[in-house]
C-alpha cells in the first residue's frame, strides 16, 4: 500500500502581520486543498479542490462580487516546471443584504469549494513536486469588511513512475454526483 501526502494535503496558512493592530481576517477564514488521487500519471490529469471555510457570521465575496469596488476571491496558482493548472471553477455566490451596501452583494459563506486539474506533462520526471496556491479574499460581516487578504496552501503532487496506476482517493469530494 502506498502512503503520500496528497491524501492528507499539508497546510500553511499565513498569520497575521505581528504588531499590525489591524484584524487581517485570517482569524475568519480556512484553506485546506485535496485531490482525487493518490499521483497523477505522466501525460495524465488529476482533479483538485481548495476548500475555503468561512466563520460563522461572516462571508468573503464570491469570485463574481454584484460591485466592480469590491474584491472579488481568487486563487492563483503557482506550479512548478511540469505542471499545468487549468479548469479552475468557483462556485456561484448567494445574494446577501449588508447594512453597509444598498443592493444585495454576491458572497460565499460557510464552507466553499473551488475546482481545478492539474496535467502533468509527458516529460515530467517522476516524483513529488510542490504546488503553492493561494486564494486572495475579504472577510466582512453585517457591518464591516475587514482588509483584504489571503491565504496559502501547498499541495504536494506526486508524478508517477511508468506504469504506476493512481489511487482515488477523497471519493466524497471528486464522485461524479459531488461535483458542481
Amino acid at each position: 500500500m502506498r502512503t503520500i501526502a496528497a491524501a492528507g494535503i499539508a497546510v500553511i496558512l499565513l498569520a497575521p502581520l505581528p504588531g499590525s493592530g489591524q484584524p487581517q481576517g485570517r482569524e475568519h477564514v480556512a484553506l485546506s486543498a485535496k485531490l482525487s488521487q493518490d499521483g497523477v500519471q505522466r501525460g495524465g490529469v488529476m482533479r483538485g479542490a481548495l476548500i475555503v471555510t468561512v466563520g460563522s457570521g461572516w462571508h468573503i465575496n464570491s469570485a463574481s462580487p454584484a460591485d466592480d469596488n469590491l474584491i472579488a476571491t481568487a486563487a492563483s496558482f503557482s506550479p512548478p516546471s511540469g505542471l499545468a493548472v487549468a479548469q479552475v471553477r468557483y462556485p456561484g455566490g448567494s445574494e446577501k443584504k449588508c447594512t453597509f451596501s444598498d443592493a444585495p452583494l454576491s458572497v460565499y459563506e460557510g464552507t466553499v469549494i473551488i475546482r481545478f486539474s492539474i496535467t502533468a506533462s509527458a516529460g515530467t520526471a517522476a516524483g513529488d513536486y510542490p504546488l503553492p496556491v493561494d486564494v486572495s479574499y475579504q472577510a466582512c460581516n453585517n457591518d464591516i469588511c475587514l482588509a483584504p487578504a489571503s491565504l496559502r496552501v501547498v499541495i504536494p503532487v506526486r508524478v508517477l513512475s511508468e506504469g504506476a496506476v493512481p489511487v482515488p482517493v477523497n471519493d466524497e469530494l471528486f464522485n461524479r454526483s459531488s461535483e458542481k
